[in-house]
């Protein structure tokens, strides 16, 4: 269950892999360059696949994608990805979308039109910004609760609330109604969603889960409010 306590910290993950293959004068293997076979003593007839072979690290992940619509519109979709690393095979690192597998039909959960006043000296929260951060939020909140299945992820629906934070309405994540901080809030809305945050929050709690038949309690909304949130 989600701990209301906790403080997410943006995670990314690089993977590099390099191969320096600068060997003179001796036989070096093609696919491990940096064992030179004469001077190291491996006899010439060593299996070399099954004496090097490493198992490959495969990981499956939710993640938020934050996908141009070609519209001047970005939209914020959940997916499903196989990671793969395996440094026995080119390319190393490989990225598997395997969303379908899982209920989801690549349909956006939020779909981002407005654009929002800021302080900041870059100037306003445009559609574009406000899509990537706050698809990057989810996702490493998915990370830093290790909620890794598309029903996992429906916690942070379940555990999250409409509030305020500087007069501005938004979606948080807490157990505690009274506990909105600019460090939990999710996204804030615009003010056409602000006017009924019941409601945006309930669409958030359905697209979030993947399906409005996931039990996601909250009032019956219409055809019209069902999701994507239109911020």
């Amino acid at each position: 269950m989600v701990n209301n306590s906790a403080k997410v910290i943006a995670a990314s993950a690089l993977v590099t892999v390099g191969l320096l293959s600068t060997i003179s004068g001796a036989q070096a293997h093609p696919k491990y360059p940096q064992y030179n076979m004469v001077s190291e003593g491996f006899p010439s007839t060593v299996d070399w696949e099954s004496s090097r072979a490493v198992t490959p690290h495969v990981v499956e992940k939710v993640v938020f994608a934050c996908e141009a619509q070609g519209d001047g519109k970005y939209a914020t979709v959940e997916k499903v990805v196989r990671e793969t690393m395996d440094p026995d095979h080119y390319p190393v690192y490989t990225s598997e979308d395997i969303s379908s597998s899982y209920g989801l039909n690549g349909e956006p959960m939020m779909v981002w039109t407005a654009t929002l006043p800021s302080n900041h000296p870059d100037g306003s929260y445009i559609p574009e910004s406000r899509c990537y951060t706050v698809s990057a939020r989810l996702t490493n909140l998915s990370y830093a609760f290790g909620l890794v299945t598309p029903e996992q992820v429906a916690q942070i629906g379940e555990s999250s609330l409409a509030g305020k934070v500087n007069g501005e309405r938004v979606i948080f994540i807490s157990h505690d109604p009274e506990d909105a901080s600019s460090e939990n809030v999710i996204f804030t809305l615009k003010p056409d969603n602000a006017r009924k945050p019941a409601t945006t929050l309930t669409q958030f709690q359905i697209g979030i889960a993947g399906s409005a038949a996931a039990g996601i309690g909250g009032p019956d909304l219409s055809v019209e409010e069902m999701p994507p949130i239109i911020e």
